[in-house]
């Protein structure tokens, strides 16, 4: 038996724009978010899925509310599906953080991974939250399409976590952008992930 989990990446916010460590704080999708979500809805309007899942940021339950009301779903928030808390520079902007201590970017650069912030979660504790998370929901939902609207980090952490690709490889492929779409086929035999689809994002491109 095999499970589909079309692991979605929020739409555009304010936070976005303004290059800011969006993390546990929250933000207003921007007229362009909006513009996302419609193609989003659009690209994924022939699935028919069976749950719809989010974190608990609104930012994600913005982004797939069209798809859900399609099916028929009411939205289950899960705090697993969280992105990466930045510690004392939640929301701070990029700018910020380097005029405070620039080795953070610095060391971004190097490994591709946001690190040594004080009271931030590490990229493991991310990682381990994130894949026990989606693991429980697919046990709970085995054969079924699942729908799943998350973050940038988390969900990044995830997929290399079940490609085994480190954070210093394949840099561009799983960096995700807004609404980056990646769909995942979980083997209930083999009990192992397999990636069908990674960070495809042409679509919100079309007719631009």
């Amino acid at each position: 038996m095999k499970t589909r989990i079309y692991i979605v990446r929020h739409t555009q916010t304010v936070g976005n724009i303004e290059k800011r460590l969006t993390g546990r704080k929250d933000y207003e999708v921007t007229d362009q978010g909006q513009i996302y979500i419609s193609k989003l809805t659009q690209r994924l309007k022939e699935v028919k899925f069976d749950k719809a899942y989010t974190s608990t940021s609104k930012r994600t339950s913005k982004t797939i509310q069209e798809l859900a009301d399609l099916n028929g779903l009411k939205i289950i928030e899960e705090d697993g599906l969280c992105e990466m808390y930045f510690g004392i520079y939640d929301g701070k902007t990029w700018e910020e953080v380097n005029r405070i201590d620039p080795k953070i970017h610095k060391l971004h650069q190097e490994t591709n991974e946001i690190c040594e912030i004080p009271t931030q979660e590490t990229t493991q504790e991310v990682t381990k939250r994130m894949y026990d998370t989606i693991c429980r929901i697919v046990n709970e939902n085995v054969g079924k399409n699942i729908l799943i609207c998350s973050h940038g980090v988390a969900i990044e952490a995830f997929l290399r976590k079940i490609t085994k690709v480190p954070f210093t490889e394949q840099i561009q492929q799983y960096s995700q952008k807004n609404t980056s779409l990646n769909i995942v086929i979980y083997d209930d035999d083999t009990k192992e992930f397999k990636v069908e689809l990674l960070n495809a994002k042409e679509y919100i491109e079309e007719g631009n």
